[in-house]
């Protein structure tokens, strides 16, 4: 199954992020580039910390960055 979300803010961004996890394939769509910018920024940078804490292993991190694709 292929998840739409559209909005990039925090919401739209975690919502992607569960569903990724989950296994689907996910598009984020913002009319905004800089607020899909920061959206992409945040999730990088969550996912490394968790990873760093061991909370997520570099594999699902993979999984879960290859799975979304954002786009404007």
């Amino acid at each position: 199954m292929k998840v739409g979300i559209v909005g990039s803010g925090a919401m739209g961004s975690g919502i992607a992020q569960v569903a990724a996890k989950a296994g689907e394939q996910v598009v984020v769509y913002d009319s905004n580039k800089e607020v899909l910018d920061w959206s992409v920024a945040q999730l990088k940078s969550s996912l490394a910390k968790l990873v760093e804490k061991g909370k997520m292993e570099k594999a699902m991190q993979e999984q879960i960055t290859a799975g979304i694709q954002f786009v404007t």
